[in-house]
C-alpha cells in the first residue's frame, strides 16, 4: 500500500510541477486563440450588463463608467467657475446625481490635485454619455499605441487588448490608461530624448504616489555598468531636471488658472482621502490592491498596516536599485520600475493593475529572446489573469493576492537580472 501511495504521489506531483514549471500548455497557438475567446466573453458580458442597467445606472446602482462620474462632475463645476467645489462632498455629489439623472446614486470623490483639472477640463463640454465614449476611445488608443510600440506583433496586440487589467480600467472609465501611457512612453523615449521623457514623468504627478520611484530609477541607471571607468549618463539628469520643471510648471499653471482656493481645498481633502478612503477602506479594502490594504483586510491596525507597507516598499526600492545596478537590459530595468511603482504605494486601486501590462510585455519579450526560465511562463500567465479575480478573491475569500503576485514578478525580474548570459528553461 505504501509503495502505491509513493508511486501515485510521485506521478501526480511530478506532472503538476512540470505543468507549471515548463508550462507546455502555453503554446503560441493558444496565445493567439485565448485572447479572442476572452474578448468574446467580455462582449457578451458587457451586452448583458448594459441591457440589465436602468438608464445610466448599472444593476449594482453604480453609474455606467463608475469612476468617470467624478472627473466629469469636477469638469462641470470647474467650467461653471467653481474649481474649489470639486473637493466639496455635497456640491460634487449633487452634480454626479444630476449627471446620471439618479438621486440615489452613490458618491464618488475627486482625490486628485488641481493639476488634473487641466487634463479633464473639456470633459463636461459634452453630455456625460458622449464624454464617456470619447474618453474611453481616446485613452484606450493611448494604451494600445504604447503597447504596440513596445511589441509590434499582432498576436501581442491581441493579448494587450484582451488583458483583464485593461477591461477593468475600461469598464470603470478610469485613467489607468493615461498612467500607463505616460510611464511607458517616458521609458521608451528615455535613451533618445531624455528631456521629453522627463516631461512625461513630470505629467504623472497628477497621481503623485506613482512618481516616488522615478528619481530613484533615474539615478540608479545614470552610471554605466562598465568598469573601469564608470561613465555618467547625463541624459538621466536631464530627465530629472525636465521632470522637476514640468511638475513645478504643471502646478503653477493650475494655481494661476484655478486659484489658490482650489489648492487649499485639495490639501484639506487629503486628510479625508487618507482617513476615509485609505485607512478605513471607504471604497472597500478589496478594491485597494496594496500591501497596506491587505493588512487592513486581515484586521490589522492602521499602524501595523503602514509598517507592513513600509517593509514591502523598502524591499521594492532595494530590488529596483539592485536590478538597475545589476543589468543594463532596458526591458528588465523598465519592467522593474513599472512593477515597483505599483508595489511601493499604499494607495493603489484594482484599475491601476492595467500598468502590469508593461512588465508582462517586457519580460515576455526577454523570454522570447533568450528563453523562458523555469516557472516564468506560468507566472506571466498568472499576472496577466490577476486583475480578473484580484478584487473578488479579496472581497469574498479575504485573500489579497495582488501584492504577492507583484512581489513574485519583481523576484522573477531580479532572477533574470543576475543571469550573466541567456538561460533557457
Amino acid at each position: 500500500m505504501q509503495l502505491w501511495e509513493r508511486l501515485a504521489r510521485s506521478l501526480v506531483g511530478s506532472s503538476i510541477l512540470d505543468f507549471f514549471r515548463r508550462a507546455p500548455w502555453l503554446t503560441r497557438r493558444r496565445l493567439i486563440v485565448y485572447p479572442k475567446l476572452f474578448l468574446a466573453v467580455y462582449l457578451v458580458s458587457a451586452i448583458a450588463w448594459l441591457m440589465s442597467s436602468k438608464g445610466l445606472v448599472d444593476p449594482a446602482g453604480h453609474p455606467i463608467g463608475a469612476d468617470f462620474i467624478d472627473p466629469w462632475s469636477a469638469s462641470w463645476l470647474t467650467l461653471h467657475g467653481a474649481p474649489a467645489a470639486v473637493y466639496d462632498v455635497a456640491r460634487l455629489w449633487s452634480v454626479e446625481r444630476w449627471a446620471v439623472a439618479d438621486p440615489a446614486v452613490g458618491f464618488a470623490g475627486f482625490h486628485y490635485p488641481p493639476m488634473y483639472l487641466l487634463a479633464i477640463l473639456p470633459l463636461a463640454l459634452a453630455p456625460y454619455v458622449w464624454s464617456l465614449l470619447a474618453w474611453t476611445a481616446a485613452t484606450f488608443a493611448v494604451y494600445l499605441g504604447v503597447m504596440w510600440k513596445i511589441d509590434p506583433e499582432r498576436d501581442a496586440l491581441w493579448l494587450a487588448i484582451a488583458f483583464p487589467g485593461a477591461m477593468v480600467n475600461l469598464t470603470n472609465g478610469q485613467n489607468g490608461f493615461i498612467t500607463l501611457g505616460l510611464l511607458g512612453a517616458a521609458l521608451l523615449t528615455l535613451e533618445r530624448r531624455p528631456i521629453l521623457a522627463g516631461v512625461m514623468f513630470g505629467l504623472m504627478s497628477y497621481k503623485p504616489q506613482y512618481g516616488v520611484l522615478v528619481p530613484i530609477f533615474l539615478i540608479s541607471t545614470s552610471a554605466s555598468l562598465e568598469s573601469p571607468p564608470r561613465t555618467i549618463d547625463h541624459g538621466r539628469w536631464r530627465a530629472i531636471g525636465s521632470a522637476s520643471v514640468t511638475v513645478v510648471l504643471f502646478a503653477a499653471l493650475s494655481l494661476a488658472i484655478f486659484g489658490e482656493q482650489s489648492w487649499r481645498a485639495f490639501f484639506t481633502s487629503v486628510s479625508f482621502t487618507r482617513h476615509v478612503v485609505l485607512e478605513q477602506g471607504g471604497s472597500g479594502f478589496e478594491k485597494l490592491q496594496s500591501a497596506f490594504a491587505a493588512a487592513r483586510l486581515w484586521g490589522f491596525s492602521v499602524a501595523t498596516a503602514y509598517s507592513f507597507q513600509f517593509a514591502v516598499s523598502l524591499v521594492t526600492v532595494s530590488a529596483l536599485i539592485w536590478i538597475c545596478r545589476r543589468t543594463a537590459k532596458f526591458e528588465l530595468r523598465a519592467a522593474a520600475l513599472a512593477t515597483g511603482i505599483l508595489l511601493a504605494t499604499p494607495y493603489m486601486m484594482d484599475y491601476d493593475l492595467v500598468v502590469l501590462a508593461l512588465p508582462i510585455a517586457w519580460v515576455a519579450m526577454e523570454g522570447r529572446r533568450s528563453g523562458f526560465l523555469p516557472w516564468e511562463k506560468s507566472l506571466l500567465a498568472f499576472v496577466w489573469l490577476l486583475p480578473l479575480f484580484a478584487r473578488s478573491l479579496a472581497g469574498r475569500a479575504m485573500i489579497p493576492i495582488a501584492p504577492l503576485a507583484m512581489l513574485l514578478l519583481m523576484a522573477d525580474i531580479a532572477r533574470r537580472a543576475q543571469l550573466p548570459a541567456p538561460a533557457r528553461g
